[in-house]
Formats: C-alpha cells, sequence, structure tokens
C-alpha cells in the first residue's frame, strides 16, 4: 500500500513538471534541463515498478498473462476485420461508379449488387472461420496455462514430499574380499 502511494507520488511530481507554470518568461537552461532529468528519472521509477509488478503477475498468475495475449489477439483481429469491410465498402463504391460512367444497363445493376452480395457474404463467413480460429486458440492457450499450474503444483508438492522424507541411516560397511568366510 505504501508503494502505491509513492508511485502516486511520483506521477503527481512528473505532472507537476510538466504542467508547471513560470512566473518569468525567461528560463534558465539550466533549470529545465535539470527538470527533465528528474522528470526522466521518475519515469524510469515507475516504469521499474510496473515491471517488477508484472514479473509477479507472470509468476504467480500465468493464465492471466495468456488471457490477455488473447484479448489482444481479438482486438487485433476485429480491427482487421473492420479494415476489410471498409475496403470492400470502397470497391462497391467504386465498381458503381465506373458502371454509371460505363453505361451499363439496369440489369448490369442487378447483378453487380448480386455479386457485391455474394462479397459480403464471403466476407462475414471469413470472419466467422476466423473468429472460430481465435476461439479455439484461445482454449488451447487457457489448457496450456492449466497444464502448466498443474505441473507446477505437481512439482511444489514433489518437492515439499522430498522435504518432510526422513534420512536413513548409512549401510554397515561390506565385508572385505581377503576375509575368509565360514
Amino acid at each position: 500500500m505504501a508503494s502505491c502511494v509513492f508511485h502516486h507520488q511520483i506521477l503527481r511530481a512528473c505532472l507537476n513538471v510538466l504542467t508547471k507554470q513560470e512566473a518569468s518568461p525567461c528560463v534558465e537552461k539550466e533549470e529545465v534541463k535539470v527538470e527533465v532529468e528528474r522528470f526522466i528519472d521518475l519515469a524510469r521509477q515507475m516504469e521499474a515498478f510496473f515491471l517488477q509488478k508484472r514479473f509477479l503477475l507472470s509468476a504467480m498468475r500465468p493464465e492471466l498473462l495468456v488471457k490477455e495475449d488473447n484479448n489482444e489477439l481479438k482486438c487485433e483481429l476485429q480491427r482487421k476485420e473492420e479494415l476489410l469491410r471498409r475496403h470492400y465498402d470502397k470497391i462497391i463504391q467504386w465498381q458503381g461508379l465506373l458502371a454509371d460512367l460505363q453505361g451499363h444497363t439496369v440489369y448490369n445493376k442487378c447483378q453487380q449488387q448480386q455479386q457485391n452480395t455474394q462479397q459480403q457474404q464471403a466476407v462475414q463467413q471469413v470472419a466467422a472461420t476466423q473468429q472460430q480460429h481465435v476461439v479455439q486458440q484461445s482454449v488451447q492457450a487457457q489448457q496450456m496455462a492449466a497444464a502448466a499450474a498443474a505441473q507446477q503444483a505437481a512439482l511444489q508438492q514433489q518437492a515439499a514430499l522430498q522435504q518432510q522424507q526422513v534420512p536413513r541411516p548409512p549401510h554397515p560397511p561390506a565385508y572385505p574380499a581377503n576375509v575368509p568366510r565360514r
């Protein structure tokens, strides 16, 4: 809790450096340089804090990192689907303009609309297929994370059992080879 307050103060100090209003219009270069170096130092401290927290999180809860990666992939997929949709919309507009310029008949326009509808359906099918693939990857990633967590728990349990075992007394010495036996 104390570290959160400390980092909150660091953030405030960073923002104060940026939003500080000077009373005089002429500011010495040295003052600016000192403030900038202080800001960079505070930013590095905050970055180190967040990297430490992320490292602890990755060690204690690896499944959260897998979920975060899955969410990033889903967002990227949605962004690309939107880009494809806009691209196909523009193609449809340009085809309409081209058809108007070439003086096509109404019949050709109907055919073009049918083709546009078919193209849109094809795009939707591709998007649905991609979405299914992402869901499958997400499930596989979650299964892998669960398996990793189970393996880690088994290793911890095995280590605990090894620590609980009582050491055995040493074996008695073997008979020398040159002593005759009865």
